[in-house]
């Protein structure tokens, strides 16, 4: 993929991988964190579709994910704090930070603590609080195969294409078991559900109507919390929306930034 550009960035403890995609020189970027077990690879169908909107944007990979380097973070603070360092680092200014799913729990603590970092977030089938299922939290250990089945089984809608459903099979068990049992307990004790009407930033809250994993609910529920945040469901896609509609999202997350 010639159009998309790798890099890796050291940071005072951590190596993260990312790529790039869209004009090396732009007004915006759109900086883009994964969920739970997740890596780049998420992201890339968006990107394409971004740049063909001439929207610039960069997705990077949290430690222990993808290429970046290996550790164990069960807490999104912290995850809050490498991103926000990786921006800082790279010298990123006017950031779109937008999160899928724990990453949207990520975007969501780094609007709350340093909003003067970013231009607006994006937040995509997440939520303010994440629970996550005993039969997940507990199997992910105990048959990791087994657990990414009915993680999957719950992340697309009846519409999707099989064949991304193999591949995001395939990319959740690359995840090193560990990481993902972390990035779970991660999400299972993020709570802002009273913090959310702090946020002064504009904020695109964008989730798939047919989401099982983050329901419609959660998004409705920011959207009515957040002064400033505007929501759109998105019809015949799932928890993965960005990878079942990345045209529709492309179009939205576009015309957001023009907004700004």
């Amino acid at each position: 993929m010639s159009w998309l550009r790798p890099g890796a960035l050291s940071l005072s403890d951590h190596s993260i991988a990312y790529c790039e995609a869209g004009p090396q020189i732009s007004r915006s970027v759109v900086v883009c964190i994964h969920g739970a077990g997740g890596n780049r690879d998420s992201w890339i169908p968006l990107m394409r579709n971004l740049a063909g909107q001439g929207v610039s944007s960069l997705a990077l990979e949290l430690p222990g994910h993808g290429e970046s380097g290996v550790a164990q973070i069960s807490d999104i603070k912290e995850y809050s704090r490498i991103v926000l360092e990786f921006l800082n680092t790279k010298k990123l200014k006017s950031v779109c930070l937008a999160g899928h799913s724990m990453g949207g729990a990520v975007v969501l603590e780094s609007v709350m603590t340093h909003s003067d970092l970013l231009r607006g977030v994006i937040l995509i089938g997440s939520g303010a609080k994440l629970r996550v299922k005993d039969s997940i939290l507990k199997g992910v250990k105990s048959d990791l195969v087994k657990t990414v089945d009915e993680i999957i089984s719950y992340a697309f809608s009846p519409a999707a294409d099989p064949s991304l459903i193999r591949e995001s099979t395939r990319s959740l068990l690359r995840c090193n078991m560990d990481t993902l049992h972390h990035d779970f307990v991660a999400c299972d004790r993020f709570d802002v559900l009273s913090e959310l009407e702090s946020i002064s930033a504009p904020v695109l809250i964008l989730c798939g109507e047919d989401d099982l994993l983050t329901p419609p609910k959660y998004s409705q529920f920011m959207s009515e919390k957040i002064p400033n945040a505007k929501l759109t469901i998105i019809p015949q896609s799932g928890h993965m929306v960005m990878l079942e509609q990345p045209g529709v999202v492309g179009d939205l997350i576009s015309q957001f930034m023009k907004d700004l």
